[in-house]
């Protein structure tokens, strides 16, 4: 193998899908918050003030962790937790959990790779006009600054946004919280998302925090499912509407001719200053992907009748692991991407997971996921690409969003009355392979 002793092999969480606790010690409400007490939004009225319990169970949770044997976790700060109102004076009890939390990792020898925003953000600021509100930029500067002054000289790998896309898919499609459905204000809400991830590097290299600090997209590349004009059309389409948005701004040279004419067409075109790109030009010192699968996407026929978002059809790909590294030398290539890459979410989902008669859950679908997937990091490696570490998702079933509780992506299962979390056999798997490559690194 190519893996050498000091690749990163980590698991990922976010706190809004594992912290629960509540609003103890000052918690303040996120949109996800809000959004759970919708009825219907969330699957089975799961909700992320219980989650998975890790405010109050985090040594627990850190015990699993050496037991895998990765060096390093990507963990998310809840903002509300520590700004209750999002903005304004830090809320102590807060900022205590987080230090201790890094504190002990760090003397577990497992290195925190913390992200500042993984999707919930402060209910108080979205009845500000939340990421639709050009403010926003200053609001996240704010918090970012003062979480690089806290931390900035014990966490040594930074994220200002995970997965961008989500907020257009709270504001503009309403699957997400906070739930608008308006295109226009989607868009405007993800061009401020990316400006304010400019203005969080911005204040990171202000404050002199000795870190590093990048930025996550997620990558579902399309492809045609003929070489029909309409299915590549559509899959240009498909591309150009979600993860290029993100990476053209961020790798390329801002958004593209055809994504700003097709905005100016539809009447959605955010509101764009100068200052918006000069904030995303500034450079970051790694690109986090995160890499579930790829879509096969065509237009719908007159005889199917089955089929999503009217009159197209998606077919998604339900194990293509080994697309990982085809994708990322796609990006690499696409944008001349000369900064290292770490691969910060990648993983599969089951359904119905329960412990066969020798009590063990034989997630073996997941084990042959992950296996093709470091195959293909492996590959990477031996052709020189400077992936520097692989973050799988997730540690533990946690709160999957609007799916609540049913999907499990999880190495340990954790049971929801109980909080009792179990290895599955995936955990087994993915530990004994870290041994191998310490032992053989």
């Amino acid at each position: 193998m190519n893996f050498k002793k000091d690749f990163l092999f980590g698991v990922a969480t976010a706190a809004a899908q594992i912290e629960g606790g509540g609003f103890a010690d000052g918690r303040g409400a996120s949109i996800w918050d809000a959004f759970a007490d919708k009825p219907g939004k969330i699957k089975g009225g799961a909700k992320p003030s219980a989650a998975c319990q890790s405010y109050t169970m985090f040594d627990d949770d850190l015990k699993q962790m050496k037991d895998l044997g990765i060096n390093s976790y990507r963990m998310s700060i809840s903002w509300g937790r520590v700004l209750p109102k999002g903005t304004g004076a830090l809320n102590q009890k807060g900022v205590d959990y987080y230090k201790r939390c890094f504190d002990k990792l760090l003397e577990a020898g497992i290195a925190p790779n913390v992200t500042l925003y993984h999707w919930d953000l402060p209910q108080a600021l979205e009845e500000k006009g939340g990421w639709v509100n050009r403010d926003s930029q200053y609001w996240f500067s704010e918090y970012a600054d003062k979480m690089f002054r806290e931390f900035g000289g014990t966490v040594p790998y930074w994220v200002t946004i995970n997965e961008p896309i989500a907020t257009y898919v709270g504001y503009g499609l309403g699957f997400f919280a906070p739930g608008h459905k308006d295109k226009a204000w989607g868009n405007q809400a993800r061009h401020n998302v990316m400006t304010a991830s400019g203005a969080g590097v911005e204040a990171f290299r202000a404050s002199g925090a000795k870190g590093k600090i990048g930025v996550v997209i997620d990558i579902w590349k399309r492809f045609p499912r003929t070489d029909s004009p309409e299915d590549i059309a559509l899959a240009k389409d498909e591309d150009e509407e979600n993860w290029k948005f993100y990476t053209d701004r961020l790798l390329g040279q801002g958004y593209s001719k055809y994504i700003l004419d097709k905005f100016y067409h539809e009447g959605t075109l955010p509101i764009m200053y100068d200052e918006d790109f000069r904030l995303t030009n500034l450079p970051i010192d790694f690109y986090g992907m995160n890499y579930y699968n790829t879509l096969t996407v065509g237009v719908r026929k007159q005889a199917e009748t089955s089929g999503e978002n009217g009159g197209n059809f998606y077919i998604q790909h339900q194990s293509h692991p080994e697309n990982l590294g085809k994708i990322l030398k796609f990006i690499k290539a696409s944008y001349k991407l000369n900064i290292p890459v770490y691969v910060t979410e990648n993983g599969f989902s089951g359904k119905n997971e329960t412990p066969a008669s020798d009590g063990m859950i034989h997630d073996d679908e997941r084990i042959a996921y992950i296996d093709k997937a470091l195959k293909s990091v492996d590959e990477l490696l031996g052709e020189g690409i400077d992936v520097r570490g692989y973050y799988l998702w997730s540690l533990m079933d946690n709160f999957e969003w609007s799916a609540g509780y049913e999907s499990k992506y999880g190495l340990i299962h954790t049971n929801f009355e109980t909080m009792e979390r179990t290895w599955k056999k995936s955990a087994y798997w993915y530990r004994d392979f870290i041994l191998k490559v310490m032992n053989e690194g």
